[in-house]
């Protein structure tokens, strides 16, 4: 999964945990219950940031075959960014077009 998923899902995990905590305002005998779950919400997130921040210096740059613009790629199988082909990395290091799935065209 690219790291903009991860980071995009860690950011729907800090709003969503900031809107839980405020519902709390409009209801004081929930209020702990869900200054608990959100802040739960938030911490998670965080982590998330904490967990594929640091990730983002080691990323590979390439130039993906099929739209020819350049794109970050972390793991053995991932996906470009922009044109959404997967792309596997061979034992030389460079990146391919996988063959098992065609491309999406987004």
């Amino acid at each position: 999964m690219n790291v903009n998923k991860w980071r995009n899902w860690a950011l729907v995990f800090m709003f969503g945990g900031f809107f839980v905590m405020y519902c709390g305002v409009f209801n004081h005998t929930l209020l702990p219950y869900l200054l608990a779950v959100g802040g739960a919400g938030v911490v998670v997130g965080i982590l998330m940031y904490f967990r594929y921040g640091p990730v983002t210096p080691g990323i590979h740059t390439v130039k993906c075959p099929g739209c020819s613009q350049e794109t970050r790629l972390t793991g053995t199988v991932d996906t470009c960014s922009h044109c959404h082909q997967r792309l596997r990395k061979t034992r030389t290091g460079s990146y391919e077009p996988d063959a098992k799935t065609p491309s999406r065209e987004g």
